[in-house]
């Protein structure tokens, strides 16, 4: 898919060639789902964001087994500490691919559902908000 290309793959690139850790990764993409949240919620209502998130994680979890333990009965209360707390547990390059995984497959179903287009248009302010600079980690 050209937009998934576009706009979510390069939000973590960058974040391989940097000597980022796995907390800041995690915090980062934490700060992600919530603007996805925001600008969803909305429209779709926050059960509906929660439903989404949920789906996406269950999708990503026989390729990334380290999500199985979220527990689906946390969500929503505790999802996105839950998630936050297995990316950061993970190694950068780990933490990086679970949460673009995430990503991709929350896209997906969110396409499928009420077409691409329409989930381009809202989640485009979410993909180019820009990052906050990464600080190298020290040697």
């Amino acid at each position: 898919m050209q937009a998934e290309a576009q706009g979510i793959q390069p939000m973590f690139a960058h974040l391989a060639s940097e000597s980022v850790d796995a907390v800041r990764i995690a915090e980062i993409a934490v700060s992600i789902w919530n603007a996805v949240g925001d600008a969803l919620a909305p429209i779709i209502g926050q059960s509906g964001v929660d439903a989404l998130i949920k789906r996406s994680i269950h999708m990503t979890r026989t390729a990334y087994p380290c999500l199985q333990t979220i527990n689906d009965n946390a969500l929503p209360s505790d999802g996105l500490a839950a998630l936050g707390a297995v990316l950061a547990q993970q190694d950068c390059t780990e933490a990086i691919a679970v949460n673009d995984a995430l990503l991709q497959n929350f896209h997906k179903v969110l396409s499928t559902l009420i077409g691409a287009s329409l989930t381009e248009r809202l989640l485009r302010p979410v993909w180019e908000t820009p990052q906050a600079p990464m600080p190298r980690r020290k040697a």
